[in-house]
């Protein structure tokens, strides 16, 4: 008897424990359905609130939008054209009075300006970087045209010499020497073509020549080697 009694305790204390884990499950629940109806309300409260702000922005702007017809709006046709610029009138020449001097400007008008050399195929530019992209006749030709120009002369030198005319390439930087006696690359072509022929001291001088000109320039390392080599 007392073994049931016991037993119906222990079950009574289980339901009762279950009951109550029950209820407090329900009352979780309910506690959260709330939290996640206030969230809602809450974030619909604020959308209206952000569509009843914007509704009017966007009310005016459509009817700025419709205010303004476009047929009301120029079209590239009916623009006026563009003013056009106004020509001078021709100058009329005054002829001069019978035995009057023509004037410094009447003779600088008259005068034919001086073409400028032809350079193609004659890049002055390639003389120390490419010498063999140069053409001795391209450089000739504009030396022709311009032969006071010392800077053409040692170019045909330097196409001549890439080419393996030392001697052609020598004649030519004296000739540039000529004109200029401080184009020091010119040295450079005659030393190189006086060692070809053998003439040690010529080339020597020729070195000392350019090293006196450019000591740091683009031959230098060269220009001394040989000095070095002739003079132990």
């Amino acid at each position: 008897m007392s073994l049931r009694v016991a037993l119906s305790d222990e079950a009574r204390a289980s339901l009762e424990a279950v009951r109550v884990a029950q209820d407090a499950a329900r009352q979780r629940g309910r506690r959260q359905t709330r939290q996640a109806r206030l969230l809602f309300a809450t974030g619909a409260a604020a959308a209206v609130l952000l569509v009843a702000g914007l509704a009017p922005r966007v009310a005016r702007w459509r009817n700025a939008r419709r205010s303004i017809p476009i047929a009301a709006l120029p079209s590239p046709r009916s623009l006026p054209p563009a003013p056009r610029a106004k020509t001078s009138a021709p100058e009329t020449s005054v002829a001069p009075a019978p035995g009057a001097a023509p004037s410094l400007a009447d003779s600088a008008d008259r005068a034919p300006a001086e073409p400028p050399p032809d350079t193609a195929g004659c890049d002055v530019t390639s003389v120390r970087t490419a010498p063999w992209r140069l053409s001795p006749e391209a450089c000739a030709r504009a030396f022709a045209a311009a032969p006071t120009n010392a800077a053409l002369a040692l170019a045909v030198g330097q196409a001549e010499h890439a080419r393996g005319h030392l001697t052609e390439g020598a004649q030519w930087a004296k000739r540039a020497l000529a004109l200029d006696p401080k184009a020091a690359e010119a040295y450079v072509l005659i030393a190189r073509a006086d060692t070809e022929d053998g003439r040690r001291e010529e080339a020597s001088a020729a070195y000392r020549h350019y090293l006196e000109l450019a000591p740091r320039g683009w031959h230098h390392a060269e220009a001394r080697r040989a000095l070095r080599g002739a003079h132990p």
